[in-house]
Parts: C-alpha cells; sequence; structure tokens
C-alpha cells in the first residue's frame, strides 16, 4: 500500500503546547473551568455597580484563572517540560509502514499495529496518534515535511476499519483528497 517512510522528528514547542492545552480544554473539567470564568466575567460587568471593590476582584480573578493564568501555568510548565525531559533531547524515529508505525530512539524502540490506535487528534501544529485513553504520540507536523499529507491519509486510512475516533479536521484524509 505504502512504501516504508521514515522520518526523524524533533519534539518542539508549538506542537507539544498545543498538545497540552487540547487535552486540558477539551475534557469535562477543562470545558467546566472556561463555563465558570466566562460565567464569573459576565457576572461581574453586568452586577458592576451592585458589586463592592472586593467581590469585583473575585469574580475578575475566578474569570481569569481558566482563560489566562493556566493557559499562561499550561505554557511555562510545557517548556520546562521540553527543556527538561531527556526523551525530547533526541528526535524519535518514525517509520510509517503498512503493519503500522515503528517509534525509535536510541536503543529503544516500539511498534505500534494500526489497530491499536483508538484516537487521533490534529491540531494546526501537531497529530496526537492515541495508543489509549491518555497516551499518545505527538507529532509536530512541521516535522513531516513535504511528506505530511501523505503520512497523515496514510494513519487515517490505515486505521479507518479499527474505526478510531478522528478529530473533524481528519475527515478529508479518509478519501485520500488531503493529498
Amino acid at each position: 500500500m505504502i512504501a516504508s517512510k521514515t522520518k526523524s522528528i524533533n519534539m518542539n514547542f508549538p506542537a507539544l503546547y498545543s498538545y497540552v492545552m487540547n487535552n486540558n480544554y477539551r475534557s469535562f473539567a477543562g470545558v467546566l473551568g472556561i463555563t465558570i470564568s466566562v460565567v464569573s466575567l459576565i457576572i461581574t460587568f453586568t452586577l458592576w455597580d451592585s458589586l463592592g471593590n472586593g467581590q469585583r476582584v473575585m469574580f475578575i480573578l475566578l474569570g481569569l484563572i481558566f482563560t489566562v493564568l493556566n493557559p499562561i501555568s499550561l505554557a511555562f510548565k510545557t517548556y520546562k517540560q521540553l527543556k527538561l525531559s531527556p526523551s525530547y533531547k533526541k528526535p524519535l524515529e518514525y517509520t510509517f509502514k503498512d503493519d503500522g508505525i515503528t517509534i525509535a530512539q536510541g536503543e529503544l524502540s516500539q511498534d505500534i499495529e494500526w489497530r491499536n490506535i483508538c484516537r487521533v487528534m490534529m491540531s494546526n501544529k501537531m497529530i496526537a496518534i492515541y495508543t489509549g485513553r491518555m497516551y499518545a504520540f505527538v507529532i509536530p507536523l512541521s516535522e513531516l515535511g513535504d511528506d505530511k499529507a501523505k503520512i497523515i491519509t496514510a494513519i487515517v486510512q490505515f486505521t479507518m476499519e479499527y474505526k478510531p475516533q478522528l478529530s473533524k479536521n481528519l475527515k478529508e484524509y479518509q478519501s485520500g483528497k488531503g493529498l
């Protein structure tokens, strides 16, 4: 079906941060946090005249927690993880094959069969290939180069028969139109 294609992938901040933000804000807790923040800001500005200064400060801080402070905190944690984690010091070698993906780094290697992929999520910075509810391999799209469309199409088409959960922006790759 496809010729074996090996890519050397270095993790970068935009891709890892995109993954962290998606995981944090697409969960029930993330949606609840955003809702609380937005409602707090709406209450603050609609009831401004009837609130005391302490209440205004409290509602504004509550409104900023999930919309400003948490994303900034996540950015610092992501940056720190990227700089300090030994797994990000060397590139990962991804080999995309008819029967799955081989991921290698130094002496370590792991084979993932297409049937073991349960979810594929893509943002404008990365594609995450999930092999478990919370375990994913994150690939920066910028690292795929000219082969980006071919690799994404292969991932989607090879996993389709196993019915993984696909993000909406991957639908165009199901028919090969992403090429």
